[in-house]
């Protein structure tokens, strides 16, 4: 699971477009410049400015907080007995 942010990120001045990926899971190493294939399920809010670094981050933790209640409720999970698998979304890049 994770959240995503796409846009400018008005905090940071941005002119090019970009998408940050926030991993939920804490993994022992990062996954800069990584291929990663991504499947979007809904959306948080919009893109926004900051007056401080630490409001943006304040933020960034609450859209993963906001995720993870999402993300557990019963509608979301897998079901393993389905004859539809993911194999598009693990198949090697």
């Amino acid at each position: 699971p994770m959240v995503t942010s796409i846009g400018y990120n008005p905090f940071y001045k941005n002119t090019v477009r970009s998408a940050e990926v926030h991993i939920l899971h804490k993994f022992s190493q990062d996954f800069y410049d990584a291929h990663m294939r991504l499947l979007i399920l809904g959306f948080i809010r919009v893109e926004k400015d900051y007056k401080s670094l630490e409001a943006l981050i304040d933020d960034i933790n609450f859209d993963c907080e906001v995720a993870k209640k999402s993300l557990a409720r019963e509608a979301w999970g897998w079901d393993k007995g389905s004859k539809e698998d993911a194999e598009w979304f693990v198949k090697p890049l």
